[in-house]
């Protein structure tokens, strides 16, 4: 079996001789998705990616080669072009390789050992049961739609000519439902989804639960007079809040002017309910990693600490432009790109109170399990608007089913009027990986039917 490592630190040598920063990864993988529905399976794929990338940098110019081919004569075909294409690149000072930085070498567990011996009935075994646990649900619930189950297997080689080389291995998977309710002339879908890096995680019964109720929720709704009141907002839907903040939370956001956030570094910007954090070392994190795709080490940043804008995420080239040091937040989803800001394990700091006593608090307002962005949530000018769908809240229970009304607010208004922070962490795979809990939010105008 080829030492993968010691290629990649030998292609780096060659490469450097030529006077030149260079780097190259091997990422090998093999994916498996399966579609099931009405008893049987719709779609099952599987796929190996295997695949060499080389960037060199030479005087601030960027040159970035690939390939699937890895006999001797192709590899150094591979290394030569990417050393060609930075000799006629646009020279750009901040372009430069990180400094090599001891990585920590704690177990952050996000590879099952188990994973290649799961067989694939047992992964479709996993579908046929999420689907019979949605329709024994409730008698509404008229169908299982888009029973889909993923996963993956990484392997990330990793070195540069500054004296770094590393390698890890990663497992992931998720299983996700549409549930479809209906009564008389009314029809939802609600979702239910499941993460982890280990297979013996993906609970069918709290993912087809979680879809029923969402449809269920919202099943027979009717609008609600136009009103300013608390809202609740189920973790699906903090997710797709917070992954729309995330965007804003970058230095290149910053840089090119596109947040909302521009200037407000050290500023109070939220409730002190919120500490907002993104930490590639988290354990069992479906983004963590000991290093990012540029060989730094991966970190827990604080961006948000009771209420104040502490930090913002960095990559190498964005750290360098504001003589800052990265945070480790380079994402490379693949051997054929160059390293990219992103997120790793983005999350809002849970509290203490479980969903029911946050709701359970509410005298009037809205519980929303689904939203429809219809005029947008825009991490630029920080508008926000929605639709959404849910259960109305009276006297800290949730009532009749509510839809057909609209959410309209600021991402900076919504930050500094979230009150509570549910103690239910959960990871949602979408917008990046985000884990997010219950929370509540007030004084959010809601648009309804007219008095």
């Amino acid at each position: 079996m080829t030492d993968y490592l010691a290629l990649v630190r030998d292609i780096v040598t060659q490469a450097a001789a030529r006077g030149v920063e260079a780097e190259a990864i091997i990422m090998d993988s093999q994916e498996t998705q399966i579609e099931y529905g009405t008893g049987a399976v719709e779609k099952l794929s599987q796929a190996r990616s295997k695949g060499l990338g080389v960037r060199v940098i030479d005087g601030g110019r960027v040159g970035y080669a690939y390939t699937s081919d890895f006999t001797p004569a192709n590899v150094a075909k591979t290394w030569q072009a990417a050393v060609e294409l930075a000799a006629v690149a646009s020279p750009d000072d901040y372009r430069r390789l990180p400094t090599p930085q001891p990585i920590p070498d704690d177990d952050l567990e996000i590879y099952d050992p188990d994973f290649e011996a799961v067989s694939t009935e047992a992964k479709i075994d996993l579908l046929r049961r999420i689907e019979a646990a949605v329709l024994a649900q409730d008698k509404r619930i008229e169908m299982a739609r888009q029973v889909v189950y993923g996963d993956e297997i990484t392997h990330v080689y990793l070195a540069n000519s500054n004296g770094f080389a590393g390698q890890y291995d990663r497992t992931s998977t998720f299983s996700y439902v549409f549930a479809f309710a209906r009564e008389g002339e009314h029809a939802v879908e609600g979702i239910g989804i499941g993460a982890s890096n280990f297979f013996a995680e993906l609970d069918p019964d709290s993912i087809a639960q979680e879809a029923a109720e969402s449809a269920l929720m919202a099943l027979g709704g009717e609008t609600v007079p136009t009103q300013t009141c608390p809202v609740v907002f189920a973790p699906f839907v903090t997710a797709m809040l917070l992954g729309t903040m995330a965007q804003a939370m970058t230095a290149e956001a910053m840089q090119k002017g596109r947040s909302f956030l521009i200037g407000k570094l050290g500023q109070d910007i939220a409730s002190d309910k919120v500490s907002l954090m993104d930490n590639g070392r988290m354990k069992r994190g479906l983004a963590s990693a000991p290093f990012d795709g540029e060989g730094v080490p991966t970190s827990a940043t604080r961006l948000i600490s009771e209420g104040v804008f502490e930090n913002v995420l960095y990559d190498s080239y964005s750290a360098a432009k504001d003589h800052q040091i990265s945070t480790g937040n380079a994402q490379r989803p693949s051997h054929r790109n160059v390293p990219r800001l992103g997120l790793s394990n983005f999350y809002l700091q849970p509290g203490v109170k479980t969903p029911e006593e946050i709701i359970g608090e509410v005298e009037n307002g809205i519980y929303v399990t689904q939203i429809m962005q219809t005029g947008g949530i825009d991490p630029l000018t920080g508008e926000c608007s929605m639709g959404a769908y849910g259960r109305w809240i009276e006297n800290g229970e949730l009532t009749k089913p509510v839809s057909g009304v609209t959410l309209a607010t600021t991402l900076p208004d919504l930050l500094k009027n979230i009150s509570e922070v549910g103690n239910n962490l959960r990871t949602i795979p979408i917008m990046g990986m985000i884990l997010a809990p219950t929370i509540r939010v007030d004084n959010v105008m809601l648009g309804g039917k007219e008095d």
